[in-house]
């Protein structure tokens, strides 16, 4: 994961919603001059013609640049989100890994305190043992009253 690279949901989102109002305020100011193109054409044809080509030429340009602008941000959050994937699936495992060696200890452990402690270990099994079927009676004892 590359950090200068990798833009955060939050930044992404206002980069969408900038180029969203730029985009509106672009449309906007191309509206109010075809506007007013449209009214300086009715009264005299010769120029105007020519500037309204330009400034649709103009809009075009500025379309173009803001898809490209969309198609950034959409890469951009396809690489944050690649990114975020990547992290997940990498600590995943390390805590996979992890809870393979505490098991294993763990188990290592036990085998080795039967081993040095036998009748002990029965003892202590025995009394698991009782505890675990006493609760298991009483909740079994417990859910058939009304």
């Amino acid at each position: 994961m590359e950090p200068d690279n990798v833009k955060t949901p939050a930044e992404i989102a206002e980069e969408a919603k900038q180029t969203g109002r730029d985009a509106l305020q672009a449309a906007q100011g191309y509206a109010q001059e075809s506007k007013q193109i449209g009214r300086d054409a009715a009264q005299s044809i010769r120029s105007n013609l020519e500037d309204a080509k330009a400034m649709g030429l103009q809009a075009a340009d500025t379309v173009a640049g803001l898809a490209g602008d969309v198609r950034d941000i959409a890469k951009d959050a396809a690489d944050t989100g690649n990114a975020y994937v990547k992290s997940a699936v990498n600590a995943t495992g390390q805590k996979m890994r992890d809870l393979k060696v505490k098991v294993t200890q763990a188990r290592a452990n036990c085998e080795q305190y039967i081993a040095d402690q036998p009748v002990r270990s029965m003892l202590v099994a025995a009394a698991g043992g009782a505890v675990a079927m006493a609760l298991l009676l009483l909740l079994l004892r417990g859910s058939r009253r009304y």
